[in-house]
């Protein structure tokens, strides 16, 4: 795991910041890489680095230059097949001095250039420039693990591991995205599309690559998920074991480190599963944390301690918890706002901080159940609301009786509200903040600058639509897969790099992920066949207990562990933030709130006044809106 920073400029100039100043925006990112920080300047560019040891701990120092002197390459990550290339390049003449994947990395790009990419099982993120074209290219991993920004600063073409690291730039002048603002005040992500917070720095989106020269940015994809064969080519069973073989596999390759490997463990079905097979990898025990908020209304008894025990009883490991109290939390949700320079995205991310500075203690790596959910549809009212939308569409081809059933159902979840797309239905299902509202809390030019070319909608109309004819809760599980696991990653990223811990996640193998959606959308999701009105909407058929949600992953977790385990339904480190939010700190967070000059500066004050006012149910409205406040503040006044 590393920070990388690069600057770039067009063949007729060079790089105008000195050494010390880029060497500011590269040490912005220490907690990335506390073992080595490095630069090197060329003509028109310069790349720098900073490293945290994980492989090869003498070896493997960045910028590296590639044997032929024609490629020079940054990077972040970890190839996990790094031996499989390392072989394949030998036979083709390579040599290798090191027994770092960096090494590899660099010539590969020399034998197969960007043909190398498809090659790579791993999580990584980096950029090569080209001395002979004087191309640059960025590339991020197929799920956006490893994050990757960039910016064009008058003359220079800049990116990072980190936005802070930008943001160090002499000559970058910070605005609020507010189309990007109000995608956060509807689901608590901090990207839209390839757009960031702040006006002018842009992501490097999961699976694409981009390639600069000559002042022209040239975007694409190069990969996708498969789309499901719905004539079946092998059994449920045969299904099952082929998860299991491939999750085996996944976790085996995670397993190579020069630095002791632990785990964030939830007691959820997700890590669970790992922390058995990570435990058949090892024949020994490990370090594994589980981390939550606790006061007297969230009681540790009945919560993700008292599974994540008895796991890790059941497989003898090395076990310890992370309890934050209200005012350990408050303080540390401030330093994340300060350290990352952007809104936290989700409660958890104070969590997962908190359980990786525990880890960092004893190990260097960090196995992490992110991605399971999105891979193996487990979101059940989610994954399944994708079928709502067809069936309320839909309604005048089904039977009388069924389509009153339907309709009622329909109308229990969703009201009288219409929806035009599959885009709008989905942002109404699985946002926090609706735009309606947000219309009412934006003051009149910041709501037209938020909502001016509707931004918002169009990214995921434009999502659904690419999809083409597909079912649309199939759609759905793809729209999931590359919008919900980007921002899950980011946070879990963030914050482990944060304490210099790395983590690693199984389940976002690609080959893993290839092949679970390839197989039948009902081996991963489906309605249980003793239903006698399937044709209810999705939150009827989970209160009525009929969605059968993440199936392969549950068959087989009852295989390895215990059924109160195997069968635990969906937890990732909750925490009692949302009572927080209308008890003890509603007094605090009321003054920070009107006392925003950035809040005021965007936001109708009796408006603001209002949202403190709501019932318990909408307190998490104040979540995104307080954390406006502690960004804004901080970045732009």
């Amino acid at each position: 795991m590393c920070g990388i920073l690069g600057i770039v400029t067009s063949t007729d100039q060079t790089v105008s910041l000195c050494d010390s100043e880029i060497a500011v925006m590269r040490d912005q990112m220490r907690a990335r890489g506390p073992d080595d920080a490095t630069l090197l300047r060329r003509d028109h560019f310069v790349f720098a680095h900073r490293r945290l040891a994980i492989r090869d701990l003498a070896g493997g120092r960045q910028p590296i230059v590639s044997a032929n002197q024609r490629f020079v390459l940054v990077y972040n990550g970890e190839i996990y097949n790094d031996g499989t290339l390392r072989r394949d390049l030998k036979r083709l003449g390579h040599r290798f001095n090191t027994r770092c994947d960096s090494e590899v990395l660099a010539a590969a790009w020399q034998e197969w250039q960007d043909g190398c990419i498809e090659k790579l099982r791993g999580m990584f993120s980096f950029a090569v420039y080209d001395s002979r074209t004087h191309q640059l290219t960025l590339v991020r991993d197929r799920f956006g693990i490893k994050p990757l920004f960039y910016a064009k600063i008058d003359r220079d073409f800049v990116f990072a591991s980190s936005i802070p690291a930008i943001l160090k730039h002499p000559k970058f002048s910070a605005k609020p995205n507010l189309a990007t603002v109000s995608h956060y005040l509807s689901t608590l992500r901090i990207t839209l599309d390839d757009m960031t917070l702040f006006d002018g720095i842009n992501t490097v989106r999961p699976a694409e690559k981009i390639q600069v020269a000559d002042s022209k940015i040239d975007r694409a994809y190069y990969w996708q998920p498969p789309i499901a064969d719905e004539q079946p080519q092998m059994t449920f069973d045969e299904a099952v074991a082929q998860l299991e073989k491939n999750l085996r596999e996944s976790v085996s390759m995670r397993m190579v480190s020069d630095v002791p490997i632990g785990m964030m463990l939830s007691g959820g079905v997700d890590s669970n599963t790992l922390s058995s097979l990570i435990k058949d990898e090892t024949h020994s025990s490990f370090h594994a944390v589980c981390g939550g908020g606790v006061d007297e209304t969230f009681p540790i008894d009945n919560s993700d301690f008292k599974f994540a025990e008895e796991c890790a009883t059941h497989n003898r490991l090395d076990f310890e918890t992370v309890e934050l109290d209200s005012d350990s939390y408050l303080d540390g949700w401030q330093n994340l706002v300060d350290q990352y320079q952007t809104p936290v995205s989700t409660p958890t991310d104070v969590i997962i901080n908190r359980i990786a500075q525990n880890l960092k203690r004893t190990v260097g790596v960090a196995i992490g159940g992110e991605g399971a959910d999105e891979a193996c549809c487990g979101y059940q009212i989610p994954h399944w609301a994708g079928n709502d939308f067809d069936l309320l569409n839909s309604l005048d081809q089904i039977g009388s009786n069924q389509s009153a059933t339907a309709f009622t159902s329909l109308r229990s979840q969703y009201g009288d509200q219409f929806f035009g797309s599959a885009g709008d239905h989905y942002l109404a299902c699985n946002g926090l903040i609706p735009r309606e509202i947000q219309k009412t809390l934006f003051r009149e030019q910041a709501w037209e600058n938020a909502f001016a070319d509707h931004a918002v909608e169009n990214y995921y109309d434009n999502l659904f639509a690419s999809l083409g004819e597909m079912a649309n809760v199939e759609k759905t599980a793809h729209v999931l897969l590359r919008t919900n696991l980007e921002s899950l990653l980011s946070r879990l990223d963030s914050a482990t790099m944060l304490a210099s811990l790395e983590s690693r996640v199984p389940y976002t193998d690609h080959v893993f992920v290839e092949d679970l959606f390839r197989l039948p959308r009902s081996y991963r999701i489906d309605i249980d066949p003793s239903e006698a009105s399937p044709w209810r909407a999705s939150l009827d058929l989970a209160g009525r207990g009929s969605l059968r949600s993440k199936r392969l992953i549950h068959s087989f977790a009852e295989k390895i562990l215990p059924k109160n385990l195997a069968k635990r339904p969906k937890s990732s480190f909750a925490t009692p933030v949302p009572t927080w939010l209308q008890s003890k700190w509603k007094n605090e967070i009321q003054e920070k709130v009107q006392q925003s000059e950035f809040l005021q500066s965007l936001f109708r004050s009796e408006s603001l006044e209002q949202v403190n006012q709501l019932p318990a149910q909408l307190s998490m409205w104040n979540w995104p809106i307080a954390n406006l406040a502690m960004w804004g503040d901080k970045v732009f006044n």
